[in-house]
């Protein structure tokens, strides 16, 4: 018996090691397939240039939580003029006023993708390094407007973005253009450019730095010295 159970010690001792050895692997690999298909969190600075006038805005993301910045220059990204709270799980979103400390509740209009024939997709393979993300050419455009854009689309769990655009619901062909790629999930343009069908500059959308790290919930809070604009 005592032999038994000696033997059966000795091949435990040769196993368990074995055992470690394949199992840490595959925890690492699971750990990495973890953190590779965590969603995007973190701020996203760009610039939006016209004919006409230069903007400046910031994207912070955690989660299903988007704040957007204003600012009239990006020398302070830190200090806006104006800011969004956008909530894509409640469907809302939320206008703040520093100067005046108020915000205001707006009113959502639901997306509804309407069908248009004219809408021509190309989801080429051309790419090109921006910011260190490869970034894939994505061409829409529509004849009967006059436009195409071009955009150079990322991926990197950007996971806010399509559904962020929806709840925004703006009427800027840049968004518009964009939700009708198909299977753009997790994609977000790093740069894009629209033009007249005859090459001639309308407008252009330009990421300017892009910041992964972890932010605090509080950032995407009514501040408690903020009162209600129609109070």
């Amino acid at each position: 018996m005592k032999w038994h159970q000696g033997k059966k010690a000795w091949i435990l001792f040769f196993i368990l090691p074995v055992f470690n050895i394949y199992s840490q692997p595959q925890r690492e690999e699971a750990a990495q397939q973890a953190i590779k298909n965590k969603p995007f969190e973190g701020s996203i600075y760009f610039v939006q240039e016209t004919l006409t006038d230069t903007s400046y805005y910031t994207y912070y993301v955690k989660g299903r939580k988007v704040r957007l910045d204003i600012h009239s220059d990006c020398n302070n990204c830190e200090e806006f003029e104006n800011r969004l709270l956008f909530d894509l799980d409640a469907g809302t979103i939320t206008a703040l006023q520093p100067r005046r400390k108020l915000y205001m509740n707006i009113t959502v209009r639901p997306y509804i993708s309407v069908p248009d024939n004219n809408y021509e997709i190309n989801q080429t393979k051309n790419y090109k390094m921006i910011l260190g993300y490869k970034c894939y050419q994505w061409r829409v455009k529509n004849k009967s407007q006059n436009t195409e854009i071009a955009y150079w689309v990322a991926n990197d769990n950007f996971n806010f973005f399509h559904d962020f655009l929806k709840l925004w619901n703006r009427a800027e062909k840049h968004a518009v253009y964009y939700l009708k790629i198909p299977e753009s999930d997790g994609y977000f343009p790093l740069l894009s450019e629209e033009r007249s069908t005859l090459r001639e500059k309308k407008m252009r959308l330009n990421v300017i730095r892009i910041n992964k790290t972890e932010l605090d919930k509080k950032m995407f809070e009514i501040p408690l010295d903020y009162h209600p604009y129609d109070r």
